[in-house]
């Protein structure tokens, strides 16, 4: 009976955090209509590179700001921290019990261009205190860098889930909290 409201308990907190999740991101595309997206501007770039490539391969005419904003923590890829996939322990472990494997940030980042917007990762590697507190099996890959839990603002479950098997993952939707469950394929 405990571990029913437990569940309870988390998919109702899930719910609410994409729902608010889904509130803002509507307001702030309601703002800018039509905007472009940001590029994303790397401390290796120069402001000699006038021109932006935007994912449609379309080529902008917007110059690249004077002083563009770096964020200057580590990148996983062009579109996700390295924060991102960290532990969210309260404190169990540094954030990284393991690394993230490789194969598994390029076909995310594959996943986020084939949708054409960003995809949120609400699970990266967890330690096994983490694993345990929501409720996570004791064979998790999360435990071993090898799987993210992650949604789609604005993109149902199912459309996120064939586009990520699309890019080679083993997928698990959870189509009633709203996100999927993304793992590398055993060799």
């Amino acid at each position: 009976m405990k571990n029913l409201y437990k569940r309870i308990s988390r998919s109702t907190i899930i719910t609410i955090l994409i729902l608010t999740s889904c509130v803002f991101l509507t307001s702030l595309s309601s703002r800018v209509p039509d905007a472009p997206e940001e590029p994303l501007v790397l401390e290796s770039e120069t402001q000699e590179q006038p021109l932006v490539t935007p994912a449609d391969g379309a080529v902008s005419e917007e110059p690249v700001p004077e002083e563009p904003v770096i964020d200057s923590r580590p990148w996983a890829s062009a579109h996700f921290l390295m924060d991102e996939y960290a532990c969210d322990c309260a404190g169990y472990c540094d954030g990284w019990p393991t690394e993230m494997n490789p194969e598994l940030l390029e076909r995310i980042e594959a996943l986020r261009m084939a949708c054409g917007r960003p995809v949120i990762i609400t699970s990266g590697v967890r330690c096994a205190a983490r694993n345990a507190e929501v409720g996570g099996v004791a064979w998790s890959f999360h435990k071993k860098g090898l799987a993210a839990d992650l949604y789609c603002p604005g993109m149902g479950v199912g459309d996120l889930a064939e586009r990520a098997q699309e890019t080679g993952l083993n997928i698990l939707p959870y189509y009633s909290s709203g996100y999927i469950h993304v793992e590398l394929p055993l060799s």
